[in-house]
């Protein structure tokens, strides 16, 4: 139990060191409504909507709350290689790309892949 604790707190540790950051992104009225706004404003400065959101200044200002990077369950991963088979596709599923990060949370069961907003060629987030 001990074991598992350590792990569940490094775990917890790395992923709350992602830069999140508040992004400016106008009048947001609600939850839907910033479900449907947030991620494109965060994906647009290279970042992904972590599904927080607050109003500013009421009626005029709300900001979306972006992070980093994204940490997603990948079932067991047992090494850097397999790391490499299986994370990308895992970050290509939420339309993200590998970090190059993972992590083993509960060992024998559960790993999961680091995952950011790629760019292509040219910058544009994609």
């Amino acid at each position: 139990m001990k074991k598992y604790s350590i792990i569940f707190l490094v775990s917890f540790l790395i992923s709350s060191m992602t830069n999140a950051r508040d992004i400016e992104a106008g009048p947001l009225w609600d939850n839907e409504h910033a479900q449907g706004v947030c991620p494109n404003v965060c994906r647009d400065n290279y970042l992904i909507w972590n599904g927080n959101w607050v109003t500013t200044v009421p009626g005029e200002m709300s900001v979306c709350g972006c992070d980093e990077s994204r940490d997603y369950e990948a079932g067991p991963i047992w090494n850097n290689n397999h790391a490499g088979e299986v994370c990308p596709n895992v970050c290509a599923g939420h339309a993200l790309v590998w970090n190059g990060n993972w992590v083993t949370t509960i060992p024998g069961r559960m790993s999961v892949c680091g995952c950011k907003v790629g760019r292509n060629w040219c910058g544009t987030p994609f």
